[in-house]
């Protein structure tokens, strides 16, 4: 009886888990499909995503599609992501690191009282913030620079990054630090020549983390940045399928798949230590 329980459990979740993969997957698979088709037909396809005709056509009229309509080069499109992302990671990494360390290591009065609020307030909705931050940008001239949104993305990146380093922190052995002392070695030189090092999972899992969040952002990116030549990628290629023109799906596809490309680089590169830090950062047992 067990064992057909087990057996009939077993068939069960592996069909949840199918399901689950054809929900996620088809998307993808859909939109890298019209990036293929020729003329971008949305019912040229077998099963809705192989394609009758293959064709790259779509990538190259894509490159001179956005050059033409929407007066910005891929180059330039790239460079302005890649600029706000790299800087808004790097700095929200650091401080985050720095406040971590902070409460995995001291105690001080209204300790979590204060992470809870950081916490708290990475379920704020960007939504609810807009209008605040437009003003306060405006009144700081920031509307139209890269500043605009880099600030906002620092915070929020923040409270993910503190809760997953936080929890690896305090994993780390305090006989560790109790040694460091003992060679003379004070808090800051602990935390640069032992804590960081053996922390690569952690930091791995929050880059990928801030990444996709922003590289991904649109709302902010939009909204704050309206001089074409310093928006982002999601910005820019939304406008492809939001203008007032025939949507051209194939040339459409293209951009999304070409859009996708540095998530997928950046996953490639930091895979091996994104899953140990995920469940050794977020999950403390």
């Amino acid at each position: 009886m067990n064992k057909r329980m087990s057996l009939g459990g077993y068939i069960f979740t592996r069909i949840i888990i199918a399901l689950e993969l054809i929900i996620v997957l088809f998307p993808v698979l859909w939109i890298i499909s019209i990036s293929f088709r020729e003329g971008g037909n949305v019912n040229d396809s077998w099963l809705l995503i192989i394609p009758k005709k293959f064709t790259f056509e779509n990538y190259s009229k894509s490159v001179e599609f956005i050059h033409k309509w929407l007066g910005i080069t891929y180059q330039r499109m790239f460079f302005n992501s890649i600029l706000v992302t790299v800087i808004s990671i790097g700095i929200a990494i650091v401080i985050s690191s720095f406040a971590a360390f902070g409460f995995a290591s001291y105690k001080f009065k209204g300790k979590e009282e204060l992470y809870t609020l950081i916490i708290i307030s990475f379920m704020i909705p960007a939504q609810v913030l807009l209008i605040p931050l437009f003003l306060l940008l405006g009144k700081m001239g920031l509307i139209n620079t890269y500043a605009a949104v880099i600030l906002p993305y620092i915070t929020f990146g923040i409270p993910i990054s503190v809760l997953i380093l936080r929890g690896f922190f305090e994993q780390i052995p305090k006989e560790l630090r109790d040694a460091s002392k003992v060679d003379g070695a004070g808090d800051l030189l602990y935390f640069i020549k032992i804590v960081l090092p053996i922390s690569k999972p952690a930091i791995a899992a929050c880059i990928i983390f801030l990444f996709l969040q922003t590289w991904n952002e649109f709302l902010l990116a939009l909204v704050f940045l309206r001089n074409d030549l310093i928006q982002t990628v999601p910005v820019t290629v939304a406008k492809i399928g939001g203008g007032a023109y025939i949507i051209p799906w194939g040339i459409y596809g293209a951009a999304i798949v070409i859009s996708t490309i540095p998530v997928v680089i950046v996953f490639l590169i930091f895979q091996k230590w994104f899953i140990r830090g995920i469940t050794m950062g977020a999950i403390k047992g």
